[in-house]
Order: C-alpha cells, then sequence, then structure tokens
C-alpha cells in the first residue's frame, strides 16, 4: 500500500509538469500532423489516395512506425535522466520511499499524457477520413502522349490504379467495422511498451534519448522488415500482429505490414505486457541499487 501511495503521489506531481514540458508540445504537434496530412491529400489532392489509403498508410508509416516510438522515446527516456539533468535526483533517493515508486509512477505520468496525444491523433485521423469520404471520387484517369525517338506517338495513362478492395472498403464513407479500434489499441499499446523500456533504459544510461532512438529506428527497423523469426525480436512485429487480426484483406495490400507468421492478438498483448513488466522490474531494480553520482 505504501508503494502504491507513493507511485500515486508522484504520477499526480509528474502529470501537470510533463503537461506543460516543450517535448510534450513537440509530440502534439507530431500527433497533429497525422489527421492533417490525411485530410489535405482527400480535399486537395484530386489524383490522390482513397479514403481508405489516407488511413491504412498514415496509420501504420505514420503512427505505429514512426510517431509511436519516436514519442515514446522523447517522453520516456525524461522520467529518470530528467531528474539526472537537474540534479534532484539524489533528493529523492534519500528520502524514505520506495525507488522503485519513482521510476513506476513518472513513468505513469509519461504514459498517460501520450495516451491522450495518441488516441486524440488516430481519432483525428478518423474523423479527417470519414468526414472526406462521401465527397471523394475517382479522378479521371490522366493520359498523356509520348514521343519516342523516332517520332512516333503514344498514348500513357500516368495514373496508378487504385485496388477494387480500397474502392469497396467504405461504401457509406465509414470506416470498416474493427480498423479503428485495432489501430488505436495498437498505438496505445506500442506506447506504452515503448516509454516503459526507454524509461528503464534511463536508469543505467546518461543519454537513453541517442540509444532509444537507435534502437527504436537502427536495429528494430532492421530486424522488423526481415523474413523470419527475428522479426519477433521487436514490438513492431505485436503491433504489426494486432492489425493483422482485423481486416486482414486490407492490410495484405500494404506490402511493408506484412509478417510471415503473425501472432493473434491475445499472443500479441501477452507478449506486449511481459516486455512492459520487464522492462519496469529491471528499471525498478537497477535505480533501487545504483549509486548516482553528479559530476560538477
Amino acid at each position: 500500500m505504501s508503494f502504491l501511495r507513493t507511485t500515486l503521489l508522484f504520477w499526480r506531481t509528474y502529470l501537470p509538469r510533463i503537461c506543460l514540458a516543450r517535448r510534450t508540445l513537440l509530440v502534439a504537434l507530431g500527433c497533429a500532423l497525422v489527421p492533417l496530412i490525411a485530410f489535405g491529400l482527400l480535399k486537395f489532392v484530386p489524383h490522390g489516395p482513397s479514403p481508405i489509403e489516407a488511413f491504412l498508410y498514415p496509420a501504420f508509416f505514420m503512427l505505429l512506425s514512426v510517431l509511436v516510438p519516436l514519442a515514446a522515446v522523447i517522453t520516456g527516456s525524461a522520467v529518470i535522466s530528467e531528474e539526472v539533468d537537474d540534479r534532484t535526483i539524489t533528493y529523492l533517493l534519500t528520502r524514505p520511499i520506495s525507488r522503485a515508486s519513482i521510476l513506476v509512477g513518472r513513468w505513469l505520468a509519461s504514459a498517460t499524457v501520450l495516451a491522450a496525444l495518441l488516441a486524440l491523433s488516430v481519432g483525428g485521423l478518423k474523423l479527417a477520413v470519414e468526414s472526406q469520404a462521401p465527397s471523394w471520387k475517382q479522378a479521371e484517369p490522366r493520359v498523356v502522349e509520348i514521343t519516342n525517338r523516332r517520332g512516333e506517338k503514344r498514348t500513357r495513362t500516368i495514373d496508378r490504379e487504385i485496388p477494387a478492395e480500397f474502392l469497396a472498403a467504405m461504401p457509406e464513407g465509414e470506416l470498416p467495422e474493427g480498423l479503428f479500434r485495432t489501430v488505436l489499441t495498437a498505438a496505445l499499446a506500442g506506447a506504452a511498451v515503448y516509454s516503459a523500456l526507454f524509461a528503464a533504459l534511463g536508469t543505467f544510461n546518461r543519454h537513453p534519448m541517442i540509444v532509444g532512438l537507435g534502437y527504436a529506428f537502427a536495429i528494430e527497423g532492421f530486424l522488423a522488415n526481415l523474413p523470419g523469426t527475428s522479426q519477433q525480436l521487436t514490438v513492431q512485429f505485436y503491433l504489426r500482429s494486432m492489425l493483422m487480426s482485423e481486416n486482414p484483406k486490407l492490410w495484405k495490400l500494404v506490402a511493408e505490414a506484412q509478417l510471415t507468421e503473425p501472432d493473434t492478438t491475445r499472443a500479441a498483448l501477452l507478449a506486449l505486457a511481459i516486455i512492459l513488466a520487464v522492462s519496469l522490474a529491471l528499471g525498478s531494480l537497477v535505480i533501487s541499487r545504483r549509486q548516482y553520482v553528479l559530476s560538477a
């Protein structure tokens, strides 16, 4: 009970602080960019993507592949390293409280803010796509005349052909059932796991943001796109498995989202929960035993 009360105290104390932080504003701008891009593609690009494509591709490439790990690095890496940089870590560690509650409480506050921003981003993306879907019409293909070296003229269609599955995905102007819920769940799960992982990293590394960026976009970016079982070593594998569990026919048209043997949603959530628990446990163990020596 003492641990829970202290954790809740740190959560309440750190929550307003992180809401006013500059890094939170940066994450909020990134979250707002996703629905704005989807809206712009449907509203102002006559030969642009179909409505369902304007949801699937930003959700996968911008949100889950880039924004979720990047935002988690920005917020999660500061959970402990911020106290070290501000030289207030020694004050906290000398109080008669559980050291683990410092990590868990501050991480919980960061995860709360991050989850709220990502939920607004996914909700905004859904709203932007569904608001423009009823007025969207497939543009007439553009045919151009090309003259070769011999002076012969021929015509060529330069617009790509939109798959029939995409055209038939939103007949009433609404996203297919389960698609929004799955993307939202994957985004929130990814934010929680990534932020816990990078928060734990900050307990024993002075520069967790640099290491976190290298891990999220170099190591995971490489392993997640390799064929075989190496994909299961990444968080992205389980997030993509969750996507493939709902509307697999649509996600199969997004080539980069393909997995050799995706897990079920239940198995993916279980694996993510284990990664989160191990990360927090390891971080709690390190912060409980490490002696932080601040340089002059």
